[in-house]
């Protein structure tokens, strides 16, 4: 949770907008967007390598459970306690956690996207005031 409440800080600081950080906040955009865009990416794909993690820990946990059992022990049995596993466990604890990263980012993308017609907004505002 501390990845997803530094994004949460960051955005923050980047979505601040008022009359003399206009102009910066419009030449800073597309980098912005891309730079968000990016982070949503590495959040996905990292959410990918641990589903992999996930499976392939899974399947060597089974294998060990099957071998070690005094008794003969069926699949379904092994995959739960592979399941009930502290390894496993907290490979998906982080998967949950990456879940909301990534929808997080998503959300933050259109944000960022709106942003361009905000500051359009404010200039139409800004012109208003001016006459």
């Amino acid at each position: 949770m501390e990845l997803l409440k530094r994004y949460i800080e960051e955005v923050n600081a980047d979505l601040v907008i008022d009359d003399f950080n206009l102009k910066n906040v419009q030449l800073n955009l597309p980098a912005k967007k891309h730079f968000w865009v990016a982070r949503l990416i590495e959040a996905r794909v990292e959410k990918d390598k641990l589903i992999r993690l996930k499976k392939d820990r899974k399947k060597t946990i089974i294998r060990d459970v099957i071998a070690t059992s005094p008794v003969k022990i069926s699949q379904a049995a092994a995959e739960q306690a592979a399941e009930r596993h502290d390894t496993i466990v907290n490979i998906a604890n982080n998967i949950k956690e990456y879940d909301l990263i990534v929808t997080y980012l998503e959300k933050v993308e259109k944000i960022f996207h709106q942003m361009t017609w905000d500051c359009k907004n404010i200039i139409e505002i800004n012109k208003l005031e001016q006459l």
